[in-house]
């Protein structure tokens, strides 16, 4: 089982660029649409400011550079999540724009405060949308990712006809819903039970996993204790254990290079891993349920090797006792033949 599920998280290693490539798409939607409605805040900003007063010099190009410079001061290489975190603050866009128009506007900053506090309030809401819109379109982009990687590797692993994704989906609520009354249950009866539940929740996730590969794949073809038992459960959470810890590996390297780097080749390496260890059980039990089909296509090849030769043996034999019977009648006529030369004589 463990050379199976790393043969199936290797092998789906070719789709590492399908999630990154939708993310990317996601992205660039994102910022179309978000960057286009930031410049039109900020020239609306810009000319707020400038009508405040005529004697107000307020540079358009000069605003969004200041704007832009703040942003990218923010650690991205090293700390992207905080970054993110602080670009969403709205404390922080506020004071940005502050200290940018302050540095603009020297002493007519002070004297329009109240004023410019205002439009720089307006300006940061919009920003505020643009970036969730941004983001929006980024995690739309993700699971896009996600729902085309898994049917990608799906169709590798363990392909599912249309009536078997409908019993997939109720065998998954049947399931979990028998394992949360019985933990009820036995909680009702023994409150301590809720330790006992949390150390043996692992084996029961690896079993509920493949009582469902079972009931879809090896239903009346392999019998359920060929699959279920306590071996094929711990190797079945060790070989998702090791899938895991190898994306990890792989993900602390690339973030070793460049932090922003890591984080979209961390996102990737975890939907195949997530995707190949949901799938694993399943693999699992269509190769088990498919072995007696080979045995037994091999037995009859065997066997229909076996009467061939046996008729070719038996045609050969007939063949020889043909020639004999033939080489016999030859010589008695030949010994006839001779008898009667004789008596002539």
């Amino acid at each position: 089982m463990i050379k199976q599920g790393l043969k199936n998280y290797f092998k789906s290693l070719r789709h590492f660029f399908t999630p990154l490539g939708t993310m990317f798409l996601g992205i660039m939607l994102g910022l179309s649409v978000a960057a286009a409605d930031t410049v039109t805040a900020a020239s609306a900003l810009t000319e707020g400011i400038k009508s405040l007063a005529d004697n107000i010099n307020l540079d358009f190009k000069n605003l969004l550079d200041g704007i832009w410079l703040q942003i990218t001061a923010l650690d991205w290489e090293n700390n992207p999540a905080s970054a993110i975190q602080t670009l969403f603050s709205a404390e922080w866009l506020n004071g940005v724009l502050s200290s940018t128009l302050q540095a603009l506007l020297g002493t007519d900053f002070d004297t329009f405060t109240q004023e410019i506090t205002l439009l720089v309030t307006t300006f940061t809401s919009r920003i505020a949308a643009n970036i969730a819109v941004f983001f929006t379109f980024w995690i739309l982009g993700f699971f896009a990712g996600l729902a085309i990687i898994k049917l990608l590797i799906r169709r590798d692993i363990a392909k599912r006809s249309v009536w078997k994704y409908v019993l997939a989906y109720f065998i998954d609520g049947l399931l979990s819903t028998a394992f949360v009354v019985l933990c009820l249950f036995v909680f009702t009866l023994w409150q301590a039970s809720i330790y006992i539940s949390l150390l043996i929740i692992l084996l029961l996730i690896g079993a509920l996993a493949l009582i469902e590969a079972y009931l879809l794949h090896g239903f009346k073809k392999v019998k359920l204790g060929v699959v279920l038992n306590i071996k094929n459960i711990a190797l079945y959470m060790l070989t998702n254990a090791i899938i895991f810890l190898i994306s990890i590996i792989f993900t602390i390297a690339a973030i070793a290079v460049n932090s922003l780097m890591g984080l979209f080749v961390g996102l990737s390496l975890t939907i195949i891993a997530f995707i190949v260890i949901s799938l694993n059980a399943e693999s699992y039990v269509l190769s088990v349920a498919n072995t007696p089909i080979l045995e037994e296509n091999k037995s009859d090849t065997v066997q229909n090797d076996s009467v061939f030769t046996n008729e070719h043996t038996e045609a050969t034999d007939n063949t020889e006792n043909d020639d004999l019977e033939t080489e016999k009648t030859t010589a008695d006529a030949a010994d006839e033949t001779a008898n009667t030369q004789t008596e002539v004589n």
